[in-house]
């Protein structure tokens, strides 16, 4: 059989995510840094467990795809699934990392629906998407490109663009934007108290190191004599 679905694992560098989402406490960037990348990784194995389970999916990452990282979000997808489809791909499914909720089964359920339509939407409970599945025939880049990429208005605005086209929807599934949503995420347990455990270990390292330099500097006494007459 041959594979005519790609899924396209839309992320960006986890420094650039870590400016814009804050998921560790006290605005710690360093910190906020390593938990992107272990979203990363997460969504990367997602899409793994999916293409395990069938024999028609492929799965391309965006930061091979993409020339520049110096355009906005919606030309930088639009780029990564153009790619995808020049290699003659029909189908594309995208996906993010800031939705822990989404397996293999989500994405396996889009495969499905696309083979009738030629549009899949997995809401998000802001108004955005945690999964995006497009034919190559229903893909206009110019329009996709001036989506209201990363609002709540994204949904919208892609379904008003596209209220020409039979589009099925997917489950309504939860993101996360800070930590306190990272604490009260109810899916996904054990992956989120991984991140949490991680964020409260690295934290307190870095407390830590601080206590120690702070309590072993040392001290300078200032002497209060004259200076000596020449």
């Amino acid at each position: 059989m041959s594979i005519s679905t790609a899924i396209l694992v839309f992320t960006q560098e986890a420094s650039k995510e870590a400016t814009r989402k804050m998921l560790a406490p006290s605005k710690n960037k360093g910190v906020n840094q390593l938990v992107f990348d272990k979203l990363n990784h997460f969504v990367e194995r997602t899409a793994a467990a999916a293409v395990s389970k069938a024999d028609n999916l492929k799965v391309f990452y965006s930061n091979q795809l993409i020339k520049s990282n110096n355009t906005s979000f919606g030309q930088q997808l639009s780029e990564a699934i153009q790619v995808v489809f020049e290699q003659g791909f029909e189908k594309v499914i995208c996906i993010g990392n800031d939705c822990p909720a989404l397996d293999e089964n989500h994405i396996l359920a889009a495969v499905k629906k696309l083979q009738t339509v030629d549009t899949v939407i997995g809401p998000d409970n802001r108004g955005g998407v945690y999964l995006l599945g497009l034919s190559n025939k229903s893909f206009n880049p110019e329009i996709f490109e001036n989506l209201a990429w990363q609002s709540n208005k994204m949904l919208e605005s892609f379904i008003e663009q596209y209220a020409n086209e039979a589009v099925l929807l997917l489950e309504t599934l939860s993101d996360i934007h800070t930590f306190q949503e990272l604490q009260t995420y109810s899916t996904s347990r054990y992956f989120i108290a991984f991140l949490i455990q991680l964020i409260e270990q690295s934290i307190a390292k870095i407390q830590n190191f601080y206590y120690v330099f702070i309590e072993n500097r040392p001290t300078c006494s200032l002497s209060l004599r004259a200076p000596p007459f020449i």
